[in-house]
């Protein structure tokens, strides 16, 4: 079965500020490379992200031009079909081609060839790609016809492509020849003003036809400060898997954060009662409460807290706090005492 040409484009956000945080980045760094033919290198990218940079800037480029972008992630290439993904095919060149077909080659003839996660790329058509960018000519599977193309490659990798000490098998000389330029792109750690409008635009596509959703202040300074791995891709996963646990109205909530995502989980190993329990501590000791003050107030915290994630259930609530039932009725009688 013919899989279908890897073209891709990545649609333009309306909101001019999400349009800068997706943008700025990518122009930024390539911007020494506009205006060359040069193969380039991105280093740890991401190719939404590059697609969507791409298209921008190229939009700019004067009419007259074959603006093509085309996009191969090089990881998801299936290595028997990978010739005709690149190079195209002829009528009957194979069991189940039915019909001829253009490669990403062809595709991409006066263009931009990107290829994402190039260093996945099998050792035998990294020689065939090297003799393309070479001579700028290639041939469909099963033709015996040259044909010529001429595309600006830029290439994206999140590993290094010539450590020894790592598994890659990439060619030293393929190499040199698409890394005439090189690109180290920032990662979300490195501009954290991005978060909070990349946050709201993924809740955005995350509630399609919806009103707007507001974030608590704990959540976003939550999304503001975690870390993020996986880039842009980690924040919009995180974000849709908040807005899937929110029901109903209102704001986004700490209690829609995933468990597993809460500050809290990253000490689960340590101590219940370390740091921010000790601090509190501290400062009641400092202003001169008793140790039979603070005893009573983190015992009503507890209850409070309890009755509240409990929804009001008093037995679920007292075997929370480890106490019977009527301990927690006295508990509660004796404090509406205190109170009145």
């Amino acid at each position: 079965m013919q899989s279908d040409p890897p073209q891709l484009r990545a649609p333009r956000p309306a909101d001019p500020l999400v349009l800068h945080a997706l943008v700025t980045p990518i122009r930024d760094g390539l911007q020494p490379h506009y205006g060359t033919d040069l193969p380039a290198v991105l280093k740890r990218p991401r190719a939404e992200q590059f697609r969507f940079g791409c298209a921008y800037r190229m939009s700019s480029v004067p009419a007259g031009k074959n603006l093509a972008e085309i996009v191969v992630d090089c990881a998801a290439v299936v290595p028997s079909l990978s010739g005709s993904e690149f190079f195209g095919h002829e009528k009957g060149a194979f069991t189940g081609a039915v019909a001829a077909r253009e490669g990403a080659f062809a595709m991409a003839d006066g263009g931009t060839l990107f290829l994402d996660e190039v260093g996945e790329l099998p050792p035998p058509l990294q020689a065939e790609l090297l003799r393309v960018i070479q001579e700028g000519m290639y041939k469909r599977v099963g033709s015996n016809v040259w044909r010529r193309t001429n595309f600006r490659l830029l290439c994206a990798t999140n590993r290094s492509l010539l450590d020894p000490d790592s598994e890659s098998l990439f060619r030293r000389d393929l190499y040199h020849r698409i890394a005439a330029w090189t690109c180290h792109l920032p990662t979300l750690r490195d501009r954290v003003d991005d978060i909070p409008i990349l946050s709201r635009h993924f809740l955005r596509l995350a509630s399609p036809g919806e009103e707007e959703m507001e974030l608590d202040e704990p959540v976003a300074r939550f999304l503001a400060e975690r870390a993020y791995p996986g880039n842009v891709r980690d924040l919009k996963n995180l974000v849709f898997r908040i807005r899937s646990r929110h029901v109903g109205p209102g704001p986004i909530t700490v209690g829609d954060i995933p468990p597993e995502e809460r500050p809290c989980a990253a000490h689960e190993e340590g101590t219940w009662d370390e740091q921010g329990f000790e601090q509190c501590i501290r400062r009641a000791l400092t202003r001169g409460v008793t140790l039979r003050e603070i005893r009573n107030a983190a015992g009503e915290i507890a209850v409070r807290i309890a009755f509240a994630e409990e929804k009001g259930n008093l037995q679920q609530a007292a075997r929370r706090l480890g106490i019977t039932n009527r301990a927690l009725q006295m508990r509660r009688a004796a404090r509406r005492e205190e109170v009145h």
